[in-house]
């Protein structure tokens, strides 16, 4: 056979092949359309769900900082109240250690100044005289005792 047949048919076969080859290829390319399409969905609803959760990641965030803020504002009130608690029990033991000064002083004026002790020992006879005053009227009047405490408001002594 001559050399240019060969050529002719290697060139149908070459021809045949690349329409076989194109019509695997339009094959392909329609078998890929459906799958490309539930791939297109997918990943629309994939960038859906990313949105969502950018959204809630984002209001989430903002909550956070505004717990942030809050708990910030909360434990500068807690401090503050803490301070004022400390200042308190620092008043309140400044308070008791000036009474005690003052006292202190007051017992010992009272226990060492002759005025004082003269003042109280006279106050103490005085009260005392005041207590067993019904006594001395009925050793005074013994016949008139009814009368002195009726007067004087003092019940029967015993």
């Amino acid at each position: 056979m001559d050399s240019t047949l060969w050529l002719w048919i290697a060139l149908g076969i070459l021809v045949v092949g690349l329409i076989i080859a194109g019509i695997g290829a339009g094959l392909f390319i329609s078998g890929m359309k459906e799958p490309m399409k539930e791939m297109k969905g997918s990943a629309n609803n994939l960038k859906e769900r990313v949105d969502k959760l950018n959204l809630e990641a984002s209001s989430l965030q903002h909550t956070t900082t505004e717990l942030q803020e809050e708990i910030a504002v909360k434990s500068e009130k807690i401090s503050v109240l803490t301070d004022g608690i400390k200042g308190t029990k620092n008043s309140l033991i400044d308070l008791n250690t000036s009474i005690r000064t003052i006292t202190d002083r007051i017992i010992y004026r009272a226990e060492h100044d002759r005025e004082n002790v003269r003042q109280v020992k006279k106050i103490t006879t005085t009260a005392d005289d005041m207590i067993h005053l019904p006594e001395h009227l009925q050793t005074l009047h013994p016949e008139g005792t009814a009368e002195n405490y009726d007067t004087l408001h003092f019940g029967k002594v015993r």
